[in-house]
């Protein structure tokens, strides 16, 4: 009889220890920081800093950067790895701004889509929610060094919130690295493509302006009285959106391009007294430079391969806007919006080269695809620069980041966690390779 109950008190006790076990590994997170340390030694690094070092040292440990500088300084014991990157390039995670990676997937089918709610006004509209983790696109674009992106709402006046997603997570809860940081406004135009967008003579005057303007500031009017009351009378989802963009703590996104309207957004700004506010898009910014810095406005610059808007424009006006920026002060970063946006976020890093080819300084673009939007978007003090403190988030590379012929990105780490970088493609080339002849 004592044997029995011995036996069966021995299962019990098995049976609650696989239990716990399984409760404890059900509750850590998908994204848990590694816990052990390593030193990457001798690798060319770049910190998106004040300095960057040819013969560069990165040491991590429990997640976070414990040294950046000088190999020959580094402290030699004391980790776990010491992992010698010779001939190697260390860069910051990149950061992929105004995009719906994630919130479409195949263009021609619309179940896919889901970027964009009917009606006007949708402040309140959240795109973290219609994020899909299991992209196929957004594992393209993690492999070339894309880490985070801000994915954004479309369509409308007021598109809804924005939020800053890692491209590793088992659904968008797991995701999500900064949500709701910001708003997006779709400016009106004061002059509407009259045909086709690529044709630079094909604009006319938007007679609507002026009502379209009025409906928006008339929106924002109420939204501020709304956001006086601590308690409102009554509660309104759409008003309840706007409170943290007059409060600081959401930025404000307006998208768009010229000149006058980008005067008048710089007006709107300092009449409702708005914290924080981002251009995007900007094409004409370079004309207004110093007002966009004395009123801390950045800028999300458009994509640089493409063509002039106006036949008397520089046929390269999109390629040295970020050199022009740059020079006058402004704050700014690169994004990919436009046609294909969510698959070109893959050559963000291309992108920012191109603007390199014309005048744009190297440390500048770097900075303009990691700590600057991390800055924008709210996340710089955990990520966008490595410096000692910060999360272990970076990228291993073979070749210059910003050159299509040599750039290859062999390893990423979030949070000290090396990233599987298996992408659709690559399984499908190992599966078809070798099985047709060669020429």
């Amino acid at each position: 009889m004592t044997s029995k109950n011995n036996k069966l008190n021995l299962n019990e006790a098995a049976k609650a220890i696989v239990l716990a076990a399984f409760a404890a590994l059900c509750s850590l997170p998908a994204n848990a920081q590694d816990s052990s340390s390593v030193l990457f030694m001798n690798c060319e690094l770049y910190t998106a800093g004040q300095k960057n070092y040819p013969e560069g040292a990165l040491g991590i440990r429990n997640g976070k950067i414990e040294y950046a500088g000088r190999a020959v300084a580094a402290p030699k014991t004391g980790y776990d790895k010491v992992i010698d990157l010779k001939g190697k390039h260390v860069y910051p995670a990149l950061i992929a701004s105004n995009t719906t990676l994630g919130l479409t997937e195949i263009f021609a089918v619309r179940a896919t889509n889901d970027y964009r709610e009917s009606g006007s006004m949708n402040p309140n509209a959240r795109a973290v929610s219609a994020y899909n983790a299991e992209s196929e696109i957004a594992a393209t674009v993690r492999a070339n060094g894309v880490l985070f992106a801000q994915i954004c709402p479309r369509g409308g006046v007021l598109s809804g919130t924005s939020s800053a997603m890692v491209l590793d997570g088992l659904n968008w809860e797991d995701a999500a690295y900064h949500t709701d940081e910001g708003l997006h406004l779709n400016w009106p135009r004061m002059y509407q493509p009259a045909g086709d967008e690529d044709d630079p003579e094909a604009y006319k005057a938007n007679e609507d302006y002026i009502e379209n303007l009025r409906e928006i500031r008339d929106f924002f009017e109420k939204a501020r009285a709304y956001s006086k009351r601590d308690i409102p009378l009554e509660r309104d989802l759409r008003l309840e959106a706007l409170r943290e963009v007059f409060s600081g703590e959401k930025r404000l996104y307006v998208h768009t391009d010229f000149i006058k309207e980008i005067r008048e957004v710089t007006l709107f700004k300092n009449d409702f007294d708005l914290p924080k506010v981002t251009l995007v898009g900007g094409y004409d910014a370079w004309m207004a430079a110093d007002l966009l810095r004395e009123n801390k406005v950045s800028v999300m610059v458009k994509r640089v391969n493409s063509l002039p808007k106006f036949a008397e424009d520089a046929v390269d006006a999109a390629f040295t806007l970020p050199a022009k920026l740059a020079a006058a002060g402004v704050d700014f970063c690169f994004q990919m919006a436009g046609s294909m946006e969510a698959m070109q976020n893959r050559n963000i890093a291309f992108n920012a080269g191109s603007a390199i080819g014309y005048g744009l300084d190297r440390d500048e673009a770097l900075k303009a695809l990691t700590i600057k939007p991390a800055e924008i978007l709210g996340i710089d003090h955990r990520t966008g620069s490595l410096q000692p403190g910060k999360e272990a988030n970076f990228i291993i590379t073979s070749g210059d980041l910003f050159d299509m012929r040599s750039s290859t990105v062999e390893e990423m780490y979030f949070q000290g966690r090396s990233l599987e970088l298996e992408t659709k493609q690559k399984r499908l080339y190992e599966k078809f390779s070798g099985k047709t002849d060669k020429p």
